[in-house]
């Protein structure tokens, strides 16, 4: 009798009707959701979540949990803020245009995180799980005094099931960001255990990502992860092509998961 991930297959979903643009969703890229999905990720659930005494001192006072309906606005500025970041209004003459300037620029920004929460809503509502990295206790929606949301990372199934390649039994792993203040802290490792946790309940064979060959530190991250070049083939080539990802030299990597088969 196979096991229950190898004969495992994702029932197809419909796909998005709106594609978030791939200067996004190709990094690594429910409206009323109950409160479960908005949980703190219990340890108990971490399949692949390091013993108590290896968690750093620096992550102590943070979760990573998933993203609730009302926390989809933060998350969107956050993605904004690593992917897209704000570049400073060009000088003006006189300081009131500058003001003006200013505010259009700030305008236009909110409109942006605007639409990008819309799209992350659909995106949860047909399937897709975001995680974010969070101060201890707080609403990723921000305390009053400080930053308290401080990663993120997309998982879906999205991506597999586009009619070009159909390829089901795993999921996708894209925008993993986190906020450049709190970079090498550890922040990114445990975004990437939540999801393959995730991945694991889900009772799916592993996570497949693409990432810049040129950035050298995301491939660090994930190779260290226990992620591995996938050799192209014709399938793979369809699958990479039709995501329409932004990368100059796009590189896919492949990791498999331990088989949850309790959780399902």
């Amino acid at each position: 009798r196979r096991p229950l991930c190898d004969s495992f297959r994702r029932p197809r979903r419909r796909r998005s009707l709106t594609m978030i643009s791939a200067a996004l969703f190709a990094f690594a890229p429910p409206a009323g959701s109950s409160p479960g999905r908005a949980d703190i990720f219990r340890v108990a659930r971490m399949t692949v979540a390091p013993a108590p005494s290896e968690v750093p001192a620096s992550l102590q006072s943070h979760q990573v949990r998933i993203a609730g309906e009302d926390e989809l606005q933060a998350v969107a500025r956050l993605m904004l803020d690593v992917f897209a970041p704000e570049s400073p209004a060009a000088p003006a003459l006189l300081p009131f245009m500058t003001s003006l300037l200013e505010a259009n620029q700030r305008t236009a920004r909110a409109a942006a995180a605007g639409r990008l929460a819309a799209e992350l809503s659909q995106r949860v509502a047909i399937g897709s799980t975001i995680f974010i990295a969070a101060e201890a206790g707080v609403p990723a929606d921000g305390a009053e005094g400080g930053l308290s949301l401080l990663g993120t990372v997309d998982l879906s199934s999205q991506e597999m099931e586009l009619p070009t390649h159909g390829l089901t039994g795993s999921l996708y792993m894209s925008t993993l960001a986190v906020d450049s203040a709190h970079r090498k802290r550890g922040l990114g490792r445990a975004l990437l255990r939540a999801a393959e946790a995730e991945a694991s309940a889900q009772g799916v064979e592993g996570i497949y990502l693409h990432v810049e060959a040129a950035n050298a530190g995301a491939l660090s991250l994930y190779r260290g992860a226990g992620y591995s070049a996938v050799q192209p083939t014709p399938l793979l080539t369809t699958f990479t092509r039709a995501l329409h990802l932004t990368h100059a030299d796009p590189i896919l990597m492949f990791k498999r998961v331990p088989c949850d088969g309790a959780a399902r």
